[in-house]
């Protein structure tokens, strides 16, 4: 008789495997060992029995003699599967173990090595697939599809009609709702989480309403695929570009699946700095809802906010302190009725909006057949264009493709001190933060915090260089909280022009102004952008001796030199995008209330100081004490601050496509001339496709500062309405590229 036709080992000895071989041992199976790759519990004793080896031990003669049945009750889904599909292969059987409490409905399609603990509940015409754990107390509904490798925890509840993908793992208690079609492959299910949508592959779903946290990188071979297009960068700009594209191939469905590579160098997708988890979920919108998104889309995003409000306000409270109670005080009625429209809203709102909105779309092109695509998270360092192709190199791995679409965003700010300077002897005199959002807002303010602490109770003056929106943000951050509020004896602002943005309108002198500097220009037969820009400066330095700033002045000055912009030839629309755009946006910076406010309490209790020049250096008068020196806007005299600074924090722009200091990427695809600086420095030279240098390679975002597309000069790309016109133009190229695109997309 065959002494191994009994015996089966457990591949794990960890609690996972010791609760499973109490329930084999029950079942009267007849259980010789533990298998496992610690070495520290080699010879050991689990539960009275011996732990014989490690898995490769399993693949030796001398233990397929003596074993017959393997269980791999491992609640890592990829090494389950790994180990179950290769002991398949040595020979093994991989018995399923279900406890005898188990209620399984006589059709339900069981698979192979299939591990369900006490309690569970299988409803009929259900199919599951092989290498499955299902903890105690599970309930699966009728006609449901799951696939390999799944993992559910105890308590999950699985509704009807639903397909779930391969290696989806649910955490305790979680619920996904009859009516919810698809879990996609690699999911990843929050404990308690309430699923009421589909549910994207490789996403990380949690709360009640499950949303998207982020995703997890495709355990696929990154190098292997051939891609048909790839995006490096996932922020705003990519994300519409997507959306616009998924919209046309519901026009058109492509003759075979679109292969689509996304890639981000950091973990979360879609929504790029300004509204993800890297700028916090406290951080506010500059302007107002209405403001910042134009319609249709804030059309669709309110009803979303109000669908959603519960548990965003709740993210809102954790994230933030007294000036988020006090937002949330002040906005509580407007957010009760749906009127979102002249509220600065959290920017983290949009971002998990968007978010929301990428994920399904793609999810659903994918379903319909009309796209596959891979989340990658990977550092592009170059991109290497061959005769038909692109090959995007990382650190580790290199994906290859057809097209790409570059969405990369601005350079990281100016530096203004050597990397070196940041480290000082003492770490409590002084704090230098070259960029506030790297690695993320949050950690900044926590080493800040950090750095407060160690003074303990010393006088402490904090710097900001700049007077943007980082700056503003910045301030209002360290003012949002008692911690730092109380332990900051002074904020100073430096910026060339010393003049903050705000957020006031004077209604009554605000009917009396006219740019009439810009006015009188329409007379102009042949005119240039200086033209333009000199007069918007005269109109500017009038309304400033009528005590009107940019809150008042913007909308008409706005309106009376984007007039004039049609009167411009190509050239001069060129020069006008590539410097007086920004020379005028700099004199025109408004901020929400929120901000403004802050710098006016600041103000009151004498915290708050703004100083007109350039940043030159850090000086140290003595071996206490530091400070900085700065050239006067006024006198073009180089001064130093008089008293001692202790925190310097660079809110300066973006450095530009000339610097030393570029991230390699940019000087990479500078070098090997796939891009070229336009005159602004800040943008890269594109076509009417929006495509640099080479053919198949787009520009999407911030980089493409200094072009004229459509015959309009583009300087920036931060507003909404910009980014969402210029994503369009980059689909309708894609989709004509593609061969998808015909009149009826086009008049749309």
């Amino acid at each position: 008789m065959d002494k191994t036709i009994n015996t089966s080992v457990i591949v794990g000895a960890g609690t996972q495997g010791q609760v499973y071989a109490s329930y084999i041992i029950e079942a009267g199976i007849n259980l010789i060992g533990f298998i496992d790759d610690d070495e520290s519990l080699k010879d050991q004793l689990v539960m009275g029995l011996p732990v014989l080896g490690k898995f490769e031990d399993l693949l030796s003669k001398d233990f397929k003699s003596r074993i017959a049945n393997v269980y791999c009750p491992i609640g890592d889904n990829q090494v389950r599967v790994k180990y179950l599909s290769q002991l398949k292969k040595e020979g093994y059987k991989t018995p399923s173990f279900i406890h005898r409490t188990v209620s399984i409905a006589p059709d339900v399609i069981l698979g192979e090595a299939v591990y369900m603990l006490a309690g569970n509940i299988v409803m009929p015409h259900t199919k599951i697939g092989n290498y499955l754990m299902i903890n105690m107390g599970s309930t699966i509904a009728h006609h449901v599809h799951i696939s390999d490798g799944v993992f559910m925890s105890s308590g999950v509840n699985l509704g009807a009609l639903i397909n779930v993908g391969e290696n989806a793992y649910f955490g305790m208690g979680s619920t996904i709702m009859t009516g919810v079609k698809t879990v996609g492959k690699e999911a990843l299910i929050g404990a308690g989480t309430v699923i009421i949508k589909d549910v994207p592959e490789n996403a990380v779903m949690v709360g009640n309403p499950g949303r998207i946290l982020r995703f997890k990188q495709s355990t696929k071979a990154i190098q292997k695929p051939f891609y048909d297009i790839a995006f490096i960068g996932s922020g705003i700009s990519s994300s519409f570009t997507i959306l616009h594209f998924l919209e046309g191939l519901k026009e058109k469905k492509p003759a075979k699946p679109i292969k689509i590579a996304l890639i981000e160098k950091n973990k979360e997708f879609f929504t790029g700095i300004p509204y993800g988890n890297r700028s916090g979920s406290s951080s506010l919108l500059i302007t107002s809802l209405a403001d910042f998104l134009p319609e249709p889309e804030l059309g669709k995003f309110i009803p979303w906010l109000n669908e959603n409000k519960v548990w965003l306000i709740d993210e809102f409270k954790k994230d933030g302190g007294i000036l988020t109670e006090k937002w949330i005080s002040l906005n509580r009625e407007a957010i009760e009725k749906g009127a979102w429209k002249d509220l600065f809203i959290p920017r983290w709102f949009f971002g998990k909006y968007i978010n929301d909105k990428v994920s399904r779309a793609l999810e659903d092109a994918r379903i319909s057949g009309a796209i596959t695509y891979e989340l990658i998270s990977m550092q592009v360092d170059n991109v290497i264009a061959t005769d038909e192709n692109y090959k995007i190199i990382g650190e580790k791995n290199t994906v290859l493709t057809r097209k790409v679409v570059l969405g990369i965003g601005s350079p990281p700010p100016r530096r203004i001190w050597e990397p070196k300077r940041e480290i000082t002897d003492d770490e409590s005199k002084l704090l230098l933060i070259s960029n506030p959002y790297y690695p993320s807002l949050d950690e900044t303010l926590e080493k800040i915090s950090t750095f407060l602490d160690k003074r303990k109770g010393l006088k402490t003056n904090v710097l900001l260089v700049g007077a943007n929106a980082s700056a503003l943000e910045m301030l209002y951050k360290q003012n949002d909280s008692n911690h730092f509020n109380e332990k900051i004896n002074k904020f100073i602002f430096l910026s060339t022009h010393g003049l903050t943005p705000n957020s006031e309108i004077d209604q009554e002198l605000g009917k009396k102004f006219k740019p009439s500097h810009l006015i009188a220009l329409k007379k102009v037969k042949e005119l240039k952008a200086k033209h333009i820009a000199e007069a918007c400066f005269s109109d500017l330095g009038v309304a400033e001796k009528l005590g009107l700033d940019a809150a008042t002045t913007v909308k008409p000055i706005s309106k009376a030199f984007g007039e004039l912009l049609s009167h411009l030839n190509e050239e001069e629309l060129r020069n006008f995008a590539c410097v007086y755009g920004n020379e005028i946006g700099r004199r025109q910076r408004c901020a929400g209330v929120h901000y403004t406010n802050t710098i006016i309490d600041l103000k009151k209790s004498g915290k708050f100081e703004h100083i007109a020049g350039g940043f030159e250096e850090i000086t140290n008068s003595n071996e206490f004490e530091y400070s900085f020196q700065y050239t006067n806007t006024l006198t073009q005299n180089k001064e130093t601050y008089e008293d001692a600074i202790h925190i310097i924090i660079n809110c300066i722009g973006s450095t530009s496509l000339t610097s030393n200091d570029l991230p390699i990427l940019y000087k990479n695809l500078i070098t090997s001339g796939l891009c070229e600086q336009n005159k602004s420095m800040k943008g890269f030279k594109v076509n009417t496709k929006l495509e640099a240098n080479a053919k198949g390679f787009y520009i999407i975002g911030p980089l493409l500062a200094g072009n004229v597309i459509e015959k309009k000069p583009v300087w920036h790309l931060e507003h909404c309405g910009r980014i969402i016109w210029s994503s369009k133009i980059l689909a309708t190229s894609l989709l004509q590229e593609f061969g998808l695109m015909d009149e009826k997309i086009i008049q749309k």
